[in-house]
């Protein structure tokens, strides 16, 4: 049975009104899985720790965050502001990509209704992304023994500079990220000869595509990679669903269709000990896209 992690705090995960980041999606996806009348078990996560936070962010980071809730607000970025209510909502996000990949790990299949924030670095953010979710949460299995390797395939259209960055000399993680060009686009980082550094080298894997990219090249290009990870032999696969490769969305240029995230889904069945983080996407369309895709996984 699907099993998918959902707390109320998740809501609050914004940034103003207008801003095209909308925490709602989480709800309206279980709306949808209610009304579909799909199986499914609610998983509530709980409050992640300072400490937590301290297995993938500097000191000086936390400090930082804590000094704009302390003044009220203030901003990692232009397009990313913290306050309290955000702030307290990042903690439950981060708790919720941790029960979600202990959940894997006992081989359920289990879906985070947030989760992916890869353009969290260890000292700095922007992108919407305040603590680097799946990081943290593999750093805290790695320490407690319960995996050795873990393997992050990001499918979001944006390159996961974050998730580069944390893990690019750390040969324990491979990272696969399958997004669009970013020779003029957001992050401005993610390219092919960005392969990791010292022991972490050959461990980073960019695949950047051409804006326009229709289904057909994006399967193709995602059959060529996922032998690398049936390779690589993870303990964990955490899987981020960017949505945001949907043809309709507002701030990318893929050209997928609605039925190409069955079929994503449908070669990572497979795939055992796996997480999936619903990130990204900011059309209207993101939580029916995220029913396609996990209606393939069961």
């Amino acid at each position: 049975m699907l099993n998918v992690v959902f707390h109320k705090k998740y809501l609050d995960y914004g940034f103003g009104e207008g801003h095209p980041f909308w925490p709602e999606r989480a709800k309206v996806f279980l709306e949808i899985l209610n009304k579909k009348k799909f199986a499914y078990q609610l998983v509530k996560p709980e409050k992640a720790t300072n400490e937590d936070i301290l297995l993938a962010h500097t000191p000086k980071y936390l400090e930082r965050l804590k000094q704009m809730v302390k003044a009220g607000r203030g901003y990692l970025s232009l397009d990313t502001p913290v306050d309290k209510k955000n702030l307290e909502a990042a903690y439950y996000y981060v708790g919720g990509t941790i029960k979600a990949c202990n959940a894997a790990l006992e081989e359920k299949l289990v879906v985070n209704t947030l989760g992916g924030l890869h353009h969290a670095e260890s000292n700095n953010s922007s992108g919407f992304c305040i603590f680097n979710d799946h990081a943290i949460a593999i750093c805290k299995l790695q320490k407690e023994r319960k995996i050795k390797k873990a393997s992050v395939l990001d499918l979001d259209v944006h390159a996961g500079n974050g998730t580069q960055e944390i893990f690019y000399a750390d040969p324990s993680v491979l990272e696969v990220s399958i997004h669009q060009d970013p020779t003029n686009f957001y992050p401005g980082t993610g390219f092919a000869w960005q392969k990791g550094e010292g022991k972490g080298k050959g461990f980073n894997i960019n695949i950047p595509l051409p804006t326009g990219t229709k289904e057909k090249e994006y399967l193709c290009t995602l059959d060529k990679v996922l032998p690398k990870i049936t390779e690589f032999a993870p303990d964990l696969l955490v899987v981020i669903l960017g949505a945001d490769t949907y043809k309709g969305d507002s701030l990318a240029s893929f050209d997928l269709e609605k039925n190409t995230y069955g079929k994503v889904a449908h070669r990572l069945k497979n795939f055992h000990k796996k997480v999936i983080l619903c990130a990204g996407g900011y059309s209207k369309e993101v939580p029916e896209i995220w029913l396609e895709f996990v209606k393939s996984l069961n």
